[in-house]
C-alpha cells in the first residue's frame, strides 16, 4: 500500500516509509485521501488548514502546499498523483493503494461470509481488516474538518471490531475474547454491545457469577452516567444466567444474520465531468443520518448521466452502508412506473423475507419494510422515479439509512432532500468522454470533428456513448464521417442507437408519461424551425379544454423536454428533442396550434 491514513499519516514509495513533517502539507495530503479519486475544491482544502477561516492568501497557499506535496511524491517514485482538477485538486489512487479502501474490501468480504454463516472465513476477513489499523485514524493530523472525518472511521473500526467479537463468539471462543472485551470496555464504558458480548464471553468461559458481576457494573455505569436503565438485551441476559446458567446461544445454534442485499449493477467504467455533484452526493450520504434519514434526488433531462452518477456514488458509497444497498429501477421496460406495492415485495424479498411472510396491501408492506431496515446502516438507490408518490412508501422510517433517487423531474415535494440537477456536459468534458471512450489517438487527428460530435449529440453522456461505441466498432470511420451523417437531422436519431442504447426509446419514455394536452403542445413545438421560442404562447390547445398552453408548457419544463431559457419569458428545445418533437408531429395526430403572435 502506497497511502496510509489508518493510524499516523504514511507514504510509501522507492522502498521506503515517509512520515510528512509539515503540518499543512498533512492537511492537505489528508483532506485528499479522504477523497481519494475525487476532486477536492480548493475551498474546502482551505477551510480544512484554517478552520473555516481562512485568510486572504488561503489560495495561494494551498498551490505552495500541493506543490511540495507533489515534489514528495516524485521522490518517491509516485509522481503525477495530484492532479489539478477544477475547482481543486484530485489525488489518484490506484486498486490497492490506500489502505482504507482495503479495509472497505476486507469487512465487505468479512459481513457477506457471516449472511453466508461462514463463520471462520468471516472472522478472518474481519481479523485481517483491523489488523490494518495502526492507531487512530489520521493521527497527528490537526485539522477540524480532518479530525472528524477521523472519528467517523474511528467509528467504524469500533462497529467492525464488535461485529468480529460475536463471529467469535459464535464460534464458542468465549475465553479468547474476555480480556480484550475488558480493555474495550475500560475506553468505551457506554457501548452496550460490548457489555452484552462480555457478558456472554464469561458466561460461555463457565464464570456466570462474573457475567452477572458484569451487568451490576453495567447498570451501576448508565445510571451514573445516563440517568437510565440498561436496554433490553443486557436485561435479557441477565434473566437467562439466572435462569439457566448461561447467555450463549448453543454452538449449534448460530443466529442467522439478517439478509445483506447487495443490489447495485455493475460500477461504471467512467464518469466525466461529474466530479463536484460525486462529491456533493458523497458528502450529503456519507455520514448518514443521525436526526433523520438524508435523501438526495438527482434530476436532468434525458440521457444526461443521473442513473451512471448514482450508481458510481452508490458504490463508492457501499463501505459507508455496511447492512447492504437497495437498487430498483422505477420505470419497467415498456416505460410505465414501477407501482411502491411492487417495488416493496423486491425490496422485502431482498430483505429475506418470501412467500406468507410478504404482506398484501400497500400499506402493510411499506411497515414491514420500515421495520426490517430499522437501526440497519443501508442505501436504498431508486432510479428513474417518475413522481414523489412513488417514493414516499420506499423511505426508510430510521436514522441510519440513506437514499439516492434520480429521476428527471425536480423531485421538490420531497420535504428535506437535497436536490442536484444535472446540465449537459460542455464540449471539453464531451470530447473527454470521447477520448476516455475511444482512445486519445483516434481524436488527436480531427478535433474540430470531436467538438462537432459533441455539438450535436448536445453534450448528453448517453448519445455520446451511443457514437463512441459505433466508431469503435467501425475502425473505418472517421470522425468527420460520423459527424457527416448526424448532420443529417432526418436521420440523426437513427444513427443514436447501439447495443441497446437508443436515444429515442429513452425521450419515448419521457413522452408516454404527458399529459393529452402536453404531448399536443410538445408535437405542436416540431413544427417550429428553431429551438428556441420566439412565440407568445398563450391561449388554448385546440381538442383539450380546460387546458391552456401556459399548463401544458410548464409539464413539458416540468418533464425536462422545454428549456428556460436565461430570458424566463422564453423556451427553447434543445436538438434532440426538437428532432423528436418533429417526428411525433410527423407520426401522430395533427395539432391545429399556430402561434398566437410574435415575441
Amino acid at each position: 500500500m502506497r497511502f496510509r491514513i489508518l493510524g499516523p499519516l504514511e507514504i510509501s514509495g522507492a522502498g521506503r516509509t515517509l512520515t510528512v513533517t509539515a503540518a499543512r502539507q498533512r492537511v492537505v495530503l489528508g483532506t485528499l485521501l479522504l477523497d481519494a479519486n475525487c476532486v477536492v475544491s480548493t475551498a474546502q482544502l482551505a477551510d480544512a488548514l484554517w478552520d473555516d477561516a481562512p485568510p486572504t492568501t488561503a489560495r495561494g497557499q494551498v498551490q505552495i502546499c500541493v506543490s511540495a506535496l507533489r515534489k514528495t511524491l516524485t521522490g518517491l517514485g509516485l509522481p503525477d498523483r495530484i492532479v489539478t482538477r477544477p475547482p481543486g485538486y484530485l489525488i489518484e489512487v490506484a486498486d490497492g493503494d490506500l489502505d482504507l479502501h482495503y479495509f472497505d474490501r476486507l469487512v465487505l468480504a468479512g459481513q457477506q461470509a457471516l449472511a453466508e454463516s461462514r463463520l471462520d472465513d468471516a472472522a478472518e476477513a474481519l481479523s485481517a481488516a483491523l489488523a490494518l489499523w495502526r492507531g487512530s485514524a489520521l493521527a497527528g493530523v490537526e485539522s477540524q474538518a480532518v479530525r472528524a472525518a477521523a472519528a467517523r472511521l474511528d467509528e467504524r473500526r469500533l462497529a467492525v471490531i464488535e461485529d468480529w467479537l460475536d463471529v467469535e463468539l459464535h464460534r464458542g471462543r468465549h475465553q479468547h475474547v474476555v480480556g480484550e472485551l475488558r480493555e474495550l470496555l475500560a475506553a468505551h464504558p457506554l457501548r452496550e454491545r460490548l457489555h452484552a458480548q462480555h457478558m456472554r464471553a464469561l458466561s460461555g468461559a463457565g464464570r456466570p457469577a462474573e457475567a452477572l458481576a458484569a451487568y451490576r457494573a453495567a447498570r451501576r455505569t448508565f445510571l451514573d452516567e445516563l440517568g437510565l436503565e440498561p436496554g433490553g438485551e443486557l436485561r435479557r441476559l441477565e434473566r437467562a444466567i439466572l435462569t439457566d446458567g448461561r447467555a450463549d446461544e448453543p454452538a449449534d445454534d448460530v443466529p442467522v444474520p439478517p439478509a445483506v442485499p447487495r443490489l447495485l449493477p455493475a460500477d461504471p467504467a467512467e464518469l466525466t465531468g461529474r466530479d463536484e455533484p460525486l462529491r456533493m452526493v458523497r458528502t450529503a450520504l456519507g455520514d448518514g443520518g443521525t436526526t433523520s434519514v438524508p435523501v438526495v434526488a438527482i434530476s436532468g433531462p434525458v440521457g444526461v448521466g443521473k442513473s451512471t452518477l448514482a450508481v458510481r456514488a452508490a458504490h463508492a458509497l457501499a463501505p459507508e452502508y455496511p447492512d447492504g444497498q437497495l437498487y430498483l429501477r422505477l420505470l419497467d421496460a415498456d416505460g410505465r412506473p414501477v407501482p411502491p406495492e411492487a417495488a416493496l415485495e423486491r425490496f422485502l424479498r431482498a430483505l429475506g423475507l418470501s412467500g406468507d411472510a410478504l404482506p398484501d396491501g400497500l400499506d402493510e408492506r411499506a411497515e414491514r419494510y420500515r421495520d426490517r431496515i430499522a437501526g440497519r446502516r443501508v442505501l436504498v438507490v431508486l432510479d428513474d422515479v417518475t413522481h414523489e408518490r412513488q417514493v414516499l412508501p420506499l423511505l426508510p422510517g430510521a436514522t441510519g439509512a440513506g437514499v439516492l433517487i434520480t429521476s428527471r423531474r425536480r423531485l421538490t415535494g420531497l420535504t428535506g432532500a437535497r436536490l442536484i440537477h444535472l446540465d449537459p456536459l460542455g464540449v471539453d468534458d464531451s470530447v473527454r468522454l470521447l477520448a476516455t471512450a475511444l482512445g486519445r489517438p483516434r481524436l488527436a487527428s480531427d478535433p474540430a470533428g470531436a467538438a462537432a460530435l459533441a455539438g450535436l449529440c448536445d453534450g448528453l453522456p448517453l448519445a455520446l456513448r451511443i457514437v463512441a461505441a459505433r466508431l469503435a466498432a467501425r475502425p473505418h470511420w472517421t470522425v468527420a464521417q460520423l459527424a457527416g451523417r448526424l448532420r443529417d437531422e432526418a436521420r440523426r436519431l437513427d444513427e443514436l442507437t447501439f447495443g441497446g442504447l437508443d436515444v429515442r426509446a429513452r425521450l419515448a419514455t419521457s413522452y408516454a408519461t404527458l399529459s393529452p394536452a402536453a404531448r399536443l403542445l410538445f408535437r405542436s413545438l416540431g413544427a417550429l424551425p428553431d429551438a428556441d421560442l420566439p412565440v407568445a404562447l398563450t391561449g388554448r390547445l385546440p381538442g383539450c379544454a380546460g387546458h391552456s398552453v401556459e399548463d401544458a408548457l410548464e409539464e413539458l419544463v416540468d418533464a425536462q423536454l422545454v428549456e428556460v431559457g436565461p430570458d424566463p419569458t422564453r423556451y427553447r428545445l434543445s436538438g434532440l428533442i426538437r428532432l423528436y418533437a418533429a417526428e411525433r408531429l410527423a407520426s401522430d395526430e395533427p395539432t391545429g396550434l399556430a402561434p398566437a403572435e410574435s415575441a
